[in-house]
């Protein structure tokens, strides 16, 4: 039930379908990563978006989304295979303008 998620979207000319670019999410964090509903610093640290904490709208969205404010992704074992934080940093800094 994991999608892989780009961090640089592949309609970007840098948004190439390889492990550092990718992530590995759930179906709601997927989509609601692509929506900019939360960011993911270079230091793996997540940030959901200010409305989106202020939101009441049920446990889906407490338990889904709000709780994994200020959390770390869990990160693959291998070093190769984690995400790359100049990718990570690039995407969250396009988070963090809108």
């Amino acid at each position: 039930m994991l999608d892989a998620a780009h961090i640089i979207p592949d309609t970007d000319p840098e948004g190439e379908p390889i492990v550092k670019n990718g992530l590995s999410l759930c179906k709601l964090h997927h989509a609601a990563y692509d929506r900019s509903f939360f960011g993911i610093r270079p230091d793996f640290s997540i940030e959901v978006r200010g409305d989106i904490l202020e939101e009441s709208d049920g446990p889906m969205l407490k338990h889904g989304l709000q709780e994994i404010h200020n959390s770390l992704i869990q990160l693959p074992s291998r070093k190769l295979d984690r995400p790359d934080p100049v990718r990570l940093e690039r995407r969250y800094e396009e988070f963090r303008a809108q």
